[in-house]
């Protein structure tokens, strides 16, 4: 990352500073097993993404399930590397 301006995020860019906890929001169609999916995607990357660190709420309706899942990163690559996995899995819906 830049901080020049001239990085993805542009003019005001937030650092973060290495390691850190960090909470990865995965949305998804709700199945039994989809915090479980969200949890391993994100375990894949960075080695350890504990299940007592994992929260899931029901959309209103009950179609969709957003898992929030916390895990430790050591670097940006890492959290970069997350959210590839999270674009490229097709079970996945929306991520923040």
């Amino acid at each position: 990352m830049t901080g020049d301006g001239s990085g993805p995020g542009g003019a005001g860019e937030i650092r973060l500073e290495y390691p850190l906890d960090y909470t990865f929001k995965v949305m998804g169609l709700a199945a039994d097993d989809f915090a479980e999916h969200a949890r391993r995607l994100v375990e894949r990357v960075v080695g350890a993404a504990p299940a007592e660190r994992v929260v899931v709420r029901q959309s209103a309706q009950g179609k969709y399930h957003s898992v929030s899942v916390d895990a430790r990163l050591e670097s940006e690559d890492q959290r970069r590397a997350v959210y590839q996995a999270l674009y490229e899995d097709e079970r996945v819906v929306y991520y923040l």
